[in-house]
């Protein structure tokens, strides 16, 4: 299932969002991360600052089931709420996936996907992480199609 209209209700629930906060995990919420993202790349550009995108994808390797999968969610927002720095965004960008907007340079994003994977102890969700640094001179669009082709990031 990758549309929301192929979902029951319960399921579509876990996708609201009042355009600010996603409504199950109070992290940011697509229309939000997006604007945000549009101005941070403008202020990198004009303060002449770095900035990093981190997208985790949680990856469940057991049989579907709701109660568990909205679970693991709750937890894994609570673990990045615990995560993220005053200056830098989380968001809920779809089932399974979060994105954060970080304001430093790539190995201080790198450093904190490693922290967030290390910290995740559910094993019935594999979480990976992909990491980009972002420059102003890239719209948002470009920026998220390279952190889509990123690789997975692996750690010893």
């Amino acid at each position: 299932m990758h549309f929301i209209s192929e979902m029951n209700s319960e399921q579509q629930m876990m996708f609201s969002h009042d355009g600010l906060r996603d409504s199950l995990t109070y992290l940011a919420a697509p229309p939000y991360f997006y604007e945000s993202l549009r101005r941070e790349l403008a202020s990198a550009e004009r303060n002449k600052t770095r900035l990093a995108l981190i997208r985790f994808q949680l990856l469940p390797n057991i049989p579907e089931n709701e109660s568990l999968y909205e679970a693991a969610i709750l937890a894994f927002a609570e673990l990045l709420k615990g995560a993220t720095r005053s200056e830098d965004l989380c968001a809920r960008l779809g089932r399974f996936e979060f994105t954060m907007i970080v304001s430093a340079q790539i190995d201080i994003a790198g450093a904190i996907a490693e922290r967030v994977q290390r910290s995740w102890s559910e094993t019935n969700f594999l979480c990976q992480a992909h990491v980009v640094s972002a420059s102003g001179k890239e719209s948002p669009l470009e920026i998220l199609n390279r952190l889509d082709g990123a690789p997975a990031l692996t750690w010893p």
